[in-house]
């Protein structure tokens, strides 16, 4: 009798069990394929769950998110996005649906008739990795001068990846088209924004002020937005300034250097001076050699600094210790010549070092290093 009652529970749990709702977290785990048929089928076996299925807001967001990004279909994405607004409105995922929903439906049309220009974009964004460039600027300029109403986002997508491939005046000659073609829209806002990022990788300060005081100032995020444009700007024409100056400085530490070396053989009535490396150079090149080579192979973000530092570096003590073994030959006194050496030195690899610095973007990253700590 027990052992039939036993019996009797298995099979019911079995039953239980194969009846039982799926699981929406089993199903998202399904989206996670390289595959792009496992993805479609992962998404298809989402949109036949019932009601009752566990998590199952969690996981129509997630099938509609893989049918933006994985299988490029908008007008599933938006299908998806408005299952969750309509059935499970309390859910945590039912406000971030609702605003990707507005922003599809926007772009695809009440009645889906600009659907095939939203995959069209869709997929530009998702292949572009795979694309030729004059490939990426011909498709994004066709959507961005049809009409419908993804063309101002397809034109600010088009000007973001040419900033980011470092077409700047390009990227800025699109940024102004939007502002022009669709003013006091969000889209021309953030043209404006990225037009002033874009004068600020130029170096164009004064653009980047007149293009930051444009921007609004309605709410504290606007006004902290536009309020880092003009600190930005103002910064980077001072560094600008300091840059110029660096460049002077370094210019004149090696030109006095030089111009010792000359005095100290000329008067010792030699025709030129004698170049040989002085023992502080004889001393200093393995130990920069190391850097160097350190730098190469383990920071090469800033292995270009380092070599041009330590070659500036090993070049004034050149000068200075072949002027200074001149002067001894000659029986001349070194002492101040020497402390003017130092001085001069110093000065010439504090300007060289700005100017790398600043050259190859890594005084920020100093900065910060400075202030907070090395990262562990």
């Amino acid at each position: 009798m027990r052992a039939a009652i036993v019996a009797f529970v298995l099979v019911v749990s079995q039953v239980v069990a194969a009846q039982a709702p799926p699981d929406g977290l089993a199903l998202v785990d399904r989206l996670g394929s390289t595959d792009r048929r496992a993805v479609a089928e992962a998404v298809a076996a989402i949109e036949r769950a019932p009601a009752t299925t566990g998590y199952l807001a969690d996981a129509l967001f997630a099938a509609a998110r893989a049918s933006e990004d994985t299988l490029v279909d908008p007008a599933r994405a938006l299908a998806l996005y408005e299952r969750i607004v309509r059935e499970l409105p309390d859910a945590r995922v039912a406000t971030a649906a609702s605003r990707r929903a507005e922003a599809l439906r926007a772009r695809i049309g009440s009645g889906g008739e600009h659907a095939k220009l939203a995959t069209d974009f869709a997929r530009l964004v998702a292949e572009a990795n795979q694309l030729a460039p004059d490939e990426i600027i011909r498709r994004a300029d066709e959507l961005a001068a049809a009409g419908w109403p993804g063309a101002p986002e397809a034109a600010l997508w088009l000007a973001e990846w040419l900033r980011r491939a470092g077409r700047i005046d390009e990227a800025r000659a699109r940024y102004t088209s939007i502002t022009s073609r669709w003013p006091g829209t969000t889209h021309a806002i953030i043209a404006i924004r990225g037009g002033a990022g874009c004068a600020l990788d130029a170096h164009d300060w004064d653009r980047a002020e007149v293009l930051a005081a444009e921007l609004p100032a309605l709410d504290p995020g606007d006004r902290i937005l536009r309020d880092d444009l003009l600190e930005a700007a103002d910064r980077g024409r001072r560094r600008g300034r300091w840059y110029v100056v660096s460049w002077i400085v370094a210019a004149a530490a090696f030109g006095l250097l030089a111009a010792s070396l000359v005095e100290a053989a000329s008067r010792g009535g030699l025709r030129r001076p004698k170049l040989r490396p002085p023992i502080e150079v004889v001393f200093l090149t393995p130990v920069a050699a190391v850097l160097v080579g350190v730098a190469l192979t383990t920071h090469q973000l800033i292995a270009p600094a380092v070599l041009t530092l330590t070659i500036g570096g090993l070049v004034l003590a050149w000068l200075s210790g072949a002027t200074l073994d001149t002067l001894r030959l000659r029986g001349r006194e070194i002492r101040g010549r020497a402390l003017a050496h130092i001085f001069i030195s110093l000065l010439g690899v504090v300007a060289l070092g700005y100017i790398v610095l600043t050259r190859d973007n890594l005084l920020d990253m100093v900065i910060e290093t400075v202030r907070f700590g090395p990262e562990r």
